[in-house]
């Protein structure tokens, strides 16, 4: 029985050590995602916001701004401190002797004309600043969640219409070979239909191989490693994204947090050179402390308390070059708001004009699908008749591959198009 118990003993300390062992973060993708699911876009951008290093990072460094508007705000409050000191002497011609002091003091600042609020002001500002830069942290990162989604719902149509072909032409071949065995075609089509057959196998292997780097590509943009087999639901088919130039620009310049953090950094320059102007501002500030001390016990006991006022006279121009300083940062913060401006405009309007070439774009391909199965379908009833060629059909069935490609291609630019305004704008994605 002991025995038995041993066992499961070590079994259990055994999977408490691969638990521990195993990295913190593969613990929590396998709570995110799990084998089999399979994830939205919504989800997949849900667990980058959870997940990702970049995205957390700036949700540190908002943290770490707040704690400095807690390391402004201190000074509002009194410092306390005591102290404690023990000596021993023996001066020459003297006995020895011990001396002993002890003191409890406390400050506190009465007013510094303002400089204390300006700074406070100040670092709240730039806790802003970092929630916005934050906030745009996120709008990159689900960007990449998208582009790497859709890329992935591309890679698998991809391998779809690269399967399609190599059946077409496996279907050709035997064809060709029972045309060959009844003496009705040559060798030729025979060795032609291999031909195609070989290189339409070569272009699903590539296509296959494009897929596996999409779906690693989806993982990393999601923040992930090593996660379990999932798969994506297929949300590519065409729908049209209305609204107009005029609107779209109106909401970047309301919603982009890039241009909010831009334009709070202004304001904290500007309060930077109002805390600069204070420079030479003088304080004033109280103190008392009660204190012990002697050389025998009980110690005497002493007390003080008074008023201080600091008033800095020169300090060799340091003020002054202070204040040129943030005012250049400030007409520099001021300059950069506009440029940045002008970037998103032009943003926008490349983001509408892509939009609208893209859905053209989609109504084009999707016809020229069509129109090169109707082909196909001509060339393979021409050459079934005994009338046509094999190489009319080699080529009718590649163009028929290039015209679904193609429209693959431009259902994804029409996606990202809509992704990459929406982004410009600062709105939700998808």
């Amino acid at each position: 029985m002991l025995k038995g118990l041993n066992k499961y003993l070590l079994a259990a300390v055994a999977a408490f050590a691969l638990l521990v062992g195993k990295p913190q973060g593969m613990l929590g993708q396998d709570a995110l995602i799990r084998e089999g699911d399979t994830l939205s876009l919504e989800q997949c951008i849900n667990i980058a916001l959870q997940a990702h290093p970049d995205v957390i990072g700036t949700q540190k460094k908002v943290e770490a701004q707040q704690s400095v508007v807690g390391q402004v705000s201190s000074q509002n409050y009194p410092t306390l401190s005591a102290s404690t000191n023990y000596s021993r002497s023996s001066p020459a011609g003297s006995s020895t002797y011990s001396d002993y002091s002890s003191d409890v003091s406390v400050s506190q600042v009465i007013t510094d004309f303002g400089k204390r609020e300006t700074q406070i002001g100040l670092e709240k500002e730039n806790v802003t600043v970092t929630e916005f830069e934050a906030s745009d942290k996120q709008r990159t990162v689900v960007y990449g969640v998208c582009e790497a989604y859709y890329g992935v719902l591309a890679a698998k149509r991809n391998v779809a219409v690269a399967e399609e072909t190599v059946k077409q032409f496996e279907e050709h071949l035997k064809q060709a070979q029972g045309f060959y065995e009844a003496g009705t075609a040559p060798r030729f089509d025979v060795t032609k239909a291999q031909v195609d057959l070989s290189n339409a196998r070569l272009e699903l292997i590539k296509a296959r191989s494009s897929l596996q780097i999409a779906w690693k590509s989806l993982s990393n943009a999601m923040g992930l490693m090593d996660v379990p087999p999932y798969d994506i639901a297929d949300d590519m088919d065409f729908k049209v994204y209305e609204i107009t130039k005029g609107d779209a620009l109106q909401k970047a310049f309301s919603n982009r947090p890039d241009l909010k953090a831009q334009e709070h950094s202004a304001v904290s320059a500007q309060q930077s050179l109002k805390l600069a102007a204070k420079g030479l501002s003088p304080s004033l500030s109280a103190y008392a402390a009660y204190n012990f001390e002697g050389r025998e016990f009980p110690l005497d006991e002493g007390w003080n308390f008074g008023i201080t006022m600091d008033i800095p006279l020169f300090d060799g121009h340091l003020v002054e070059y202070k204040v040129k300083e943030a005012q250049a940062n400030l007409e520099q913060a001021n300059l950069a708001t506009e440029s940045m401006k002008n970037d998103i405009s032009l943003e926008v309007e490349q983001g509408y004009l892509s939009l609208v070439e893209y859905g053209e774009s989609v109504e084009v391909t999707k016809l020229a699908v069509r129109q090169a199965q109707e082909n196909l379908d001509l060339a393979l009833g021409r050459y079934q008749a005994g009338v046509g060629s094999p190489i009319e059909v080699t080529d009718a069935t590649v163009a028929l591959s290039d015209a679904k490609k193609s429209y693959i291609q431009a259902l994804y630019d029409y996606r990202m198009a809509e992704i990459t305004l929406k982004s410009a704008m600062g709105e939700k994605m998808p």
